[in-house]
């Protein structure tokens, strides 16, 4: 609701009273599908992604040091006239001098920023939606009098949405929910729309944790929640991003941390139930050691050859059926039921020795989660006016802190290489042929990024590459340099480094240690630095 038809009304009072007659300083972008007007008091934050489209107005903005791209030059220089929004859509234009216009279209997975100047469509935020370069300005559909149309008191939800999409698309399930809940107390659906309609046109949000989301309402939840509610849609769009962004993160990783300190604790659990099992099954059966005494009790009553023996069991005072070999003696057949019982001995013991072993990790791993329990779950996290609990926040992400720490230093102890970090990418470099051979064949993943110093003896390198995400190229120019410094051309003045992904890299047939055949390399050019 946070771009709702009504909260783009707000906000266009808002800039009316705030930033008209303001010069727009420029137009950045630093995020995908994200833009910032920077005007002279103020900054305008527009976000056309999903999950999350918004438009809010802020009083500071942290510039970011580099990726940063300047859009929409057209519109530097040109004073804001006014601000309005298409009636019954959720379109807020911007009227700018000189006949231009940024058009901010809030339309959910289609949301997107278009420049018109004298009435024609020039440039787009996104691209990649050529539609809106045929974007013509027309009001929504609005019927009035489907308000005054009878409708059931005992109507349910559905009826209640069906009859609101009747008079315009923007109301949405939140007004249904509020005009439900009114109409179960008595009130006409006339009476309630006009009702939440006016709450709507007020200058009081709500800023509702649900247990999976933030929401942002125009009027007071049907529902008891967690809500703040707030005067003046600046401070109140200002807090809903801010929270939303803090809510999203703490879940995301609150999840992610349960499910890696709770694998480690299952699959120990597992396999410590699993060594239990086979030590009670081993225990529970029959000691060869004792049908060795047995056989070599009875030698004079075995005949030669035989495949099996009956013989008195004095340990448990019945016959007792014994298989052998007939091609070996009787004291052979013994000897080999205490070969038995030595091996089932050792087995004992390694397997009890494990299962110590495990059982302590899963202590180690059960304190873990133990302790993780202490930091409260997304849904029972505490909200009130001045947001979500800091010290909650804090526990959390010291936890996470500790947690790759642990890990980085455990990949570390694993795997002999060198390690390096780079904007939160990993790079591994080889320390001798073997080990590079151990680093590109074991280790490496095919989608992992190999480097190499051309022509010359090296290290392999690797960079670990993160799913869906190019290597950026400060990180690429970085393990470049870390292959020329580990190489015989350590003391050029500039090195040529081929790269490829590692699935382009194969070991041949009598190749020697660190040797490699390079399929589609590519070349970069950088200064060896040590790190």
């Amino acid at each position: 609701m946070h771009f709702h038809h009504y909260s783009l009304q707000h906000l266009s009072d808002y800039l009316n009273e705030q930033a008209a007659g303001q010069h727009i300083g420029a137009c950045l972008s630093q995020n995908k599908n994200e833009l910032i007007v920077v005007l002279e008091e103020l900054y305008l934050r527009i976000g056309c992604h999903t999950p999350l489209t918004y438009v809010v107005p802020l009083g500071e903005f942290a510039k970011a040091r580099k990726n940063v791209v300047e859009l929409f030059p057209e519109v530097v220089g040109r004073s804001l006239q006014q601000a309005r929004v298409v009636p019954w859509e959720r379109i807020l234009i911007l009227e700018l001098e000189g006949e231009a216009e940024l058009i901010l279209k809030m339309h959910g997975s289609r949301a997107n920023v278009l420049l018109r100047q004298a009435g024609k469509i020039v440039r787009l935020l996104n691209q990649q939606l050529e539609a809106d370069l045929s974007f013509r300005e027309q009001a929504g559909p609005f019927d009035a009098a489907a308000i005054e149309a009878p409708l059931a008191p005992t109507a349910g939800l559905p009826e209640v949405m069906a009859r609101l999409n009747a008079i315009s698309p923007i109301f949405e399930k939140q007004f249904a929910r509020k005009i439900h809940f009114l109409m179960q107390q008595g009130v006409a659906f006339a009476q309630a729309f006009r009702q939440v309609q006016q709450q709507a046109l007020e200058p009081d949000f709500f800023v509702v944790k649900e247990a999976n989301r933030m929401r942002f309402l125009l009027f007071s939840p049907v529902e008891a929640a967690q809500a703040v509610r707030i005067s003046g849609i600046q401070p109140a769009l200002s807090f809903f991003l801010r929270t939303h962004f803090q809510y999203e993160h703490y879940r995301q990783q609150y999840h992610w941390l349960e499910k890696h300190l709770q694998k480690p604790l299952s699959k120990y659990e597992k396999v410590y139930q699993s060594y239990r099992q086979n030590i009670a099954r081993l225990e529970s059966e029959r000691s060869p050691e004792e049908i060795g005494h047995l056989l070599m009790a009875n030698l004079h009553q075995i005949p030669p050859g035989s495949e099996e023996v009956v013989l008195q069991d004095f340990y448990q005072n019945k016959a007792l059926s014994i298989r052998l070999q007939p091609n070996l003696s009787p004291q052979d057949n013994a000897q080999r039921y205490y070969e038995k019982h030595k091996q089932r001995k050792g087995k004992l013991q390694y397997l009890k020795s494990q299962l110590a072993d495990i059982a302590r990790k899963r202590e180690a791993a059960a304190e873990k989660l133990a302790a993780f329990r202490q930091i409260p779950p997304p849904q029972e996290l505490p909200f009130d006016q001045q947001g979500f609990d800091p010290h909650a926040l804090k526990a959390l992400k010291k936890l996470m802190k500790q947690y790759r720490r642990q890990e980085k230093e455990s990949e570390t102890q694993r795997y002999p290489f060198r390690t390096f970090e780079k904007d939160g990418y990993q790079i591994f470099v080889g320390k001798s042929g073997k080990n590079n051979d151990q680093l590109s064949f074991q280790f490496a993943r095919r989608e992992d990024l190999w480097l190499h110093a051309k022509d010359v003896a090296g290290s392999h390198v690797i960079i670990r590459q993160k799913p869906g995400q190019n290597v950026p190229q400060p990180v690429l120019e970085y393990a470049a340099q870390l292959a020329a410094f580990y190489s015989k051309a350590k003391n050029d003045s500039l090195v040529p480094v081929i790269y490829t992904p590692r699935k382009y890299v194969r070991k041949r047939k009598g190749d020697a240690p660190g040797q490699v055949a390079v399929m589609r390399e590519q070349v970069i050019m950088v200064p060896p630095v040590r790190e």
